[in-house]
């Protein structure tokens, strides 16, 4: 559940920031601006051009995360997992995130309405901004924000717990399949979380 800005320690500091300040709007997204973004990166090499360029992909940010992100804003994503087969290993499957209000994105006032509007309007992948009658950014109360956390902690728990039983029973599975028993203890040494299809493998 990445809330911005940064990355893995957010959960702690939101929590003095929705404390401190209670003003919440919400944007509407462009289509797609909820989904990853390659993005590549130049590395250097001993070849003649001297460099290449490697595509990455990260699953738990999205496009506009990012760019939120990147112009400032303290924001909140709703997400939710799902288990998506592998394209390349089809008897597997991987875990990806995706956005449990379509189109919509929570994203945090600390210094109150004024001037946000323009702000979050040059930020790429917003496509407007959810406002009342007399068109001026709406307020979401802070108890509507937290029931939206909640039920999202609640599926994510649901989640991790029917990964847990779907592993427990892949490797009761590989005890009877060589080939599988290799592929799973491959995955053990690479630390990869990967859940397979049973079904197909048994």
């Amino acid at each position: 559940m990445p809330v911005g800005t940064g990355g893995g320690c957010e959960r702690e500091r939101v929590a003095d920031e929705w404390s401190s300040s209670m003003t919440w709007i919400a944007i509407r997204t462009a289509p797609g601006a909820q989904m990853p973004r390659r993005q590549y990166v130049t590395e250097r090499t001993r070849s003649r051009k001297g460099y290449r360029i490697v595509p990455s992909l990260d699953q738990n940010r999205s496009a506009v995360e990012r760019a939120l992100d990147d112009a400032g804003f303290a924001f909140y994503m709703p997400a939710e997992k799902r288990l998506i087969r592998d394209r390349l290993r089809p008897y597997l499957w991987k875990h990806r995130r995706f956005a449990l209000m379509v189109g919509y994105v929570f994203v945090h006032a600390p210094d109150g309405l004024e001037g946000i509007e323009e702000q979050l309007r040059q930020v790429p992948g917003v496509a407007g901004i959810v406002s009342d009658a007399g068109r001026r950014p709406l307020p979401i109360p802070l108890a509507d924000i937290m029931m939206v956390r909640a039920a999202e902690a609640k599926a994510e728990a649901e989640f991790d717990k029917q990964s847990r039983e779907a592993r427990q029973q892949l490797r009761k599975a590989a005890k009877e399949d060589p080939s599988l028993r290799k592929i799973v203890d491959k995955l053990d040494i690479a630390g990869t979380i990967t859940v397979a299809d049973v079904a197909l493998a048994a």
